[in-house]
């Protein structure tokens, strides 16, 4: 069970992360890239089919404590810089355990944390090693106020940044 916890995890992490549209019917395993809504919904799919049990969560964090340049951040007037992410939650002998697969492994050398090797056992590296707050995606009363043309240039200046 392990091992193919693991496996599914590496398949949906290697997937480029990428800021974009997010349409729940479009997630499936040919998905080119994709950010951590995309991305955590695969994986749930996927890990859900194979019999795991598995729970959303949301995760609030701060876009700050990622390797992104100031000018990129700055763009974040009136939106702030924290967030809420999307992740996983998985139980593996009786235990939960976070797993987060946002960043691809490319990222690492920009300086995002990327879980490299993993033991299935234990809770991946999570979006930044920054202060999170995690709650269950059903029962998250915490709003983000964020302003969807602000956003919307974070993204697409967070998409060239990470290709570069």
């Amino acid at each position: 069970m392990v091992l193919k916890l693991v496996k599914l995890f590496k398949k949906v992490q290697k997937i480029p992360y990428k800021v974009c549209r997010f349409d729940k019917e479009k997630i499936d395993e040919n998905l080119p890239y994709g950010d951590c809504r995309h991305k955590s919904e695969l994986l749930y799919n996927l890990l859900r089919r194979e019999g795991f049990e598995v729970e959303k969560i949301k995760v609030i964090f701060d876009w700050k404590d990622l390797p992104i340049p100031k000018e990129i951040l700055s763009i974040l007037k009136k939106s702030g810089t924290v967030w809420v992410h999307d992740s996983l939650k998985v139980k593996i002998n009786n235990k939960w355990i976070k797993v987060d697969c946002t960043w691809n492994p490319e990222l690492k050398a920009k300086g995002f944390p990327v879980t490299e090797t993993w033991d299935g056992r234990s809770d991946t590296k999570q979006v930044t090693e920054g202060k999170l707050e995690f709650y269950d995606a059903e029962n998250c009363k915490k709003k983000i106020k964020v302003d969807k043309q602000e956003a919307l240039k974070f993204a697409e200046e967070l998409n060239k940044f990470l290709l570069t």
